[in-house]
């Protein structure tokens, strides 16, 4: 009984290898139980192997249907998917059309295929919360984002701050939504309350990586330069994965995107070029 503990306290932690390999040892014990299916599958989610993370979450659901974490895992796992071919596309220059869009259909299928999945466990748990204690609604917000539909990726913001009100990472995403909205007053004023709760999270557990990222991301966006250095540093050293610096990119380009003053975009760019030289040498390691 106590191996699932042990797991979960890897893998916050950021010993995804580690966790992997005790749920595995207790699959071993209970090969039929969903819970170390859907466990397993969230840590290869976040190890970016989301084959190996459709398998054994498909798995989890072949043996409790209606399990709503291993739903909603699920649908962020074909939200990543979506996102891999999508970086890849881009990529690819020189593609010929009908291949290009067999890629972009494939791409199109997998944002809906999420988009149902994480529906689907919403409607069953509203205020279901994946292992790092975040709503999925948040899951379900970023994808809205990445098709566009600020509207509705405003609203499952919302809900997902309704669903957590002391995390900063629903108020970090409605600030660049906001931004994107034109609404500098309600960008500024939610980038003061994403930094109170991001700092609030960092004093509350010295290694919350998430809270540092959304405490640095909301100093940026504050011009608050010499913090925002400061706490970059240690964002790099307590990051539990690559997918983890990749959300803090991805982050970072919508912010850079959305900023109108050059000088603000300019001072964003050499944190996504760090934040890709340490993802690139993680995947090394």
């Amino acid at each position: 009984g106590g191996l699932l503990p042990l797991g979960e306290r890897q893998f916050r932690a950021g010993d995804l290898a580690g966790a992997r390999d005790t749920y595995m040892h207790a699959l071993e014990l209970d090969e039929a139980n969903p819970i170390i299916q859907y466990k397993i599958g969230y840590v290869y989610v976040h190890a970016d192997d989301y084959d190996t993370a459709e398998h054994y979450l498909l798995r989890a659901l072949e043996l409790e249907d209606d399990f709503a974490p291993a739903i909603a895992a699920l649908g962020f796992t074909y939200r990543r998917m979506a996102e891999r071919k999508e970086k890849e596309v881009k990529q690819q220059a020189g593609q010929d059309d009908a291949a290009k869009s067999r890629r972009l259909l494939e791409i199109s299928d997998l944002y809906s295929k999420a988009e149902n999945y994480l529906v689907m466990a919403l409607k069953q748990a509203p205020k279901l919360v994946d292992e790092d204690n975040e709503s999925w609604y948040g899951s379900l917000g970023g994808l809205y984002r990445r098709r566009g539909q600020i509207d509705q990726a405003i609203e499952a913001y919302l809900n997902a701050a309704a669903v957590t009100p002391y995390s900063s990472y629903p108020f970090v995403n409605l600030a660049v939504l906001y931004m994107q909205k034109n609404d500098s007053e309600k960008m500024l004023k939610t980038f003061k309350s994403a930094e109170r709760l991001a700092r609030a999270e960092t004093v509350a557990r010295a290694d919350n990586y998430y809270g540092y990222a959304d405490l640095f991301t909301s100093q940026l966006a504050l011009q608050k330069t010499a913090e925002a250095e400061d706490t970059f540093a240690i964002v790099l050293e307590i990051s539990p994965s690559p997918t983890a610096l990749g959300l803090l990119r991805d982050t970072l380009e919508k912010l850079a995107e959305v900023l109108a003053e050059p000088e603000r975009k300019a001072a964003i760019a050499p944190y996504i070029a760090r934040l890709n030289a340490a993802i690139a040498a993680s995947a090394r390691a």
